[in-house]
């Protein structure tokens, strides 16, 4: 096993290092993001090897890109959406990806790990992208439980934008799959119905649990519990589950499906 190689330990740990100033040279991440990375990183490197990490690479260097395409585009001040990336969000989309790589020095069956593995960075990939290319949407989008309009960067807000970008995701993380010598149908298979599902769950998550404030200052709604200084109020949604909580669930609810359609 890769995982009690030393030189395998050196490799993870250089070529993190380099990433992680990487990433806060072109503000990627913040600090907090950083070093929420380097452990989830090197967990993937060491125990899923270097294939996994290749497809991690590509989830977060494409999100990125789709991040600062969006700032550019429409400015980063839509609902308080992360124009740079902090230790929530990198735990929320990387944990469950990390726990799975983990399993791998179990003996368990290495395919269907992978399918899992997959499924959780698929989920994350196509919800980031179905995000960050849906408020590029030039009218309102619509609420997924209901399909009212409502306001761009709700929770829950749907979009033929978003959804083509989150499909574009997941044919983005299937072609690298194959470019690292995967080629199991099953594993495809797997990997698009899982990443469409999860960023589904993601959106009925976010309109119905997800909680929603309104600053008590300017009035704005937002993801966040702070605004101009001030505690905002609750508008709808479970205060303890936030943004990164449905992320995180999600990717959980993605691996599971992935993991099943691969068992099938």
């Amino acid at each position: 096993m890769n995982a009690f190689n030393p030189i395998v330990h050196i490799e993870a740990a250089t070529i993190i290092l380099m990433l992680a100033l990487f990433s806060l040279k072109l503000k990627l991440l913040d600090r907090g993001g950083v070093f929420a990375s380097i452990p989830i990183g090197y967990v993937i490197y060491v125990f899923g090897g270097v294939d996994y990490f290749i497809l991690l690479l590509v989830f977060y260097l494409t999100s990125g890109a789709a991040t600062k395409l969006r700032v550019r585009q429409i400015g980063r001040n839509v609902l308080d959406k992360d124009s740079i990336r902090g230790w929530r969000n990198v735990v929320a989309n990387g944990a469950a990806a990390a726990i799975i790589s983990l399993l791998n020095i179990t003996g368990f069956n290495r395919g269907r790990i992978t399918a899992a593995y997959l499924g959780a960075i698929g989920t994350a990939f196509a919800d980031t992208f179905a995000t960050e290319i849906g408020l590029l949407y030039p009218r309102e989008p619509r609420l997924i439980t209901n399909m009212k309009r409502v306001l761009r960067g709700t929770p829950g807000a749907v979009s033929p934008y978003g959804y083509l970008g989150g499909t574009s995701a997941l044919l983005i993380l299937v072609l690298s799959l194959m470019a690292v010598g995967a080629t199991d149908l099953r594993l495809v298979v797997a990997t698009m119905v899982s990443g469409v599902l999860g960023m589904t769950i993601d959106s009925v998550l976010g309109a119905t649990i997800q909680s929603k404030y309104r600053c008590v200052i300017c009035g704005k709604l937002t993801e966040s519990r702070v605004h101009c200084g001030m505690a905002a109020e609750i508008v709808d949604g479970i205060s303890i589950i936030d943004t990164h909580i449905v992320n995180l669930m999600s990717t959980v609810l993605g691996a599971l499906i992935a993991y099943l359609i691969a068992s099938a």
